[in-house]
């Protein structure tokens, strides 16, 4: 073997190795450009996926039972102008089904609801397609709307908040004792407006309640020095233990109270109106304005007890009764406007004419009663309305 064969042979081998590393390269570099490719597609898509033409179709692409949902919920907001959170189509249960419908869902009502804001509603449509037959009846259920506090005056900076003092912003009903609870004998740290909603931050998180320093028995009055005012926070007290200065000023002990007691509203006695007698009555005396007057008693009332003075006029006493003792109905006997044999002055109208005629009662009766008149002088009897002592009217 001469050395120029070697040579060759040398350069030969040196040539298949390049050629051997050009395919390498050129495969790495495909590979490589295969992925870019890749990557470049899939961002594309995602970018894509995030316009609203993307959104929109897949809005078409929603499962029929979903589209039939929706439409029923944005035909009941537009119709009745409620939130779309109140409104419960219920088409849960996965025997029922909705076909394709390539057109779009129509919306009616078979019951319509009778919508409050106080309370829940519920009512039944009925969904088609309106490219096919298909049909279905569904119950609606509508929340009541969630009902929130609004203050019922104006009222001023410091001033604590009373019962009377709110009111539902949604309802003309009264607000539970709950909804109370959260307000009731806080101050105010701002004004407020009438109408304007009760939030928080316009309450003070504070109450006052007030804690005897003695013993009190029941009926004596709560002076100053008998009791001490304590500032604790609002959800520690409760409403009835959220009590005013003047409240107890104007009450007396309903109980003996121990010292250290946290008092509460049924520990306050407050002056009630009543009619008492000022002279001893016999059975069957007729009350007058000299034999009773009106006073403040703290002292819890009898039920029947007489608070009009009007409603003992003409009336008597049924047993006796003695100075203080407090006017019962079942104390009095109303006397008759009208009694039997007494005279009754008859007013009869005929047309512009107008006549009195003294007649004689042939029965009782009260005012507005119908009782029989007979005339003394002709015998000649006729029915007449009471109206007042001694006087009837016949038109």
């Amino acid at each position: 073997m001469t050395a120029t064969f070697i040579v060759k042979k040398f350069a030969k081998t040196i040539e298949i190795r390049r050629h051997a590393s050009r395919l390498l390269v050129l495969r790495a570099l495909s590979f490589f450009l295969s992925i870019l490719s890749l990557t470049l597609a899939l961002t594309l898509s995602l970018i894509l996926s995030s316009t609203p033409l993307a959104a929109a179709a897949a809005d078409e692409r929603l499962e029929p039972k979903q589209r039939a949902v929706e439409t029923i919920t944005e035909w009941i907001v537009q119709r009745e102008q409620l939130e779309a959170s109140r409104i419960d189509v219920l088409a849960s249960d996965r025997r029922f089904r909705v076909p394709e419908c390539e057109g779009s869902f129509g919306v009616d009502y078979v019951t319509q609801p009778t919508i409050t804001n106080a309370q829940r509603a519920n009512a039944t449509v009925r969904v088609s397609c309106d490219t096919s037959e298909w049909s279905a009846v569904l119950r609606v259920n509508i929340s009541a709307q969630p009902q929130h506090l609004v203050f019922a005056s104006d009222l001023t900076a410091g001033q604590v908040v009373g019962a009377q003092d709110v009111a539902l912003g949604n309802s003309s009903e009264s607000p539970s004792q709950a909804r109370l609870n959260e307000v009731v004998g806080r101050s105010l740290n701002r004004p407020v407006k009438r109408g304007e909603r009760v939030l928080q931050e316009a309450l003070t998180q504070l109450v006052d309640v007030y804690v005897t320093t003695t013993t009190i028995r029941r009926g004596e009055p709560l002076r100053q020095g008998a009791y001490r005012r304590a500032s604790v926070d609002f959800a520690q007290a409760s409403v009835q233990q959220r009590l005013t200065g003047d409240q107890i000023g104007a009450s007396v002990a309903r109980r003996d109270l121990r010292e250290g007691t946290t008092l509460t509203l049924s520990d306050l006695q407050f002056a009630s109106s009543a009619l008492v007698a000022t002279t001893v009555l016999e059975q069957g005396s007729m009350f007058d304005a000299s034999n009773f007057e009106v006073q403040e008693l703290f002292e819890r009332l009898p039920q029947d007890a007489v608070l009009d003075q009007r409603q003992l006029m003409r009336a008597t006493t049924k047993r006796r009764l003695t100075p203080g003792d407090v006017i019962r109905y079942s104390d009095v006997r109303m006397q008759p406007h009208v009694s039997t044999g007494e005279s009754v002055q008859l007013t009869v109208a005929r047309g512009s004419i107008v006549l009195t005629v003294e007649m004689q009662a042939r029965n009782d009766g009260y005012i507005g009663d119908k009782v029989e008149l007979s005339n003394p002088e002709s015998g000649e009897i006729v029915m007449a309305t009471v109206t007042g002592v001694g006087e009837a009217r016949r038109d």
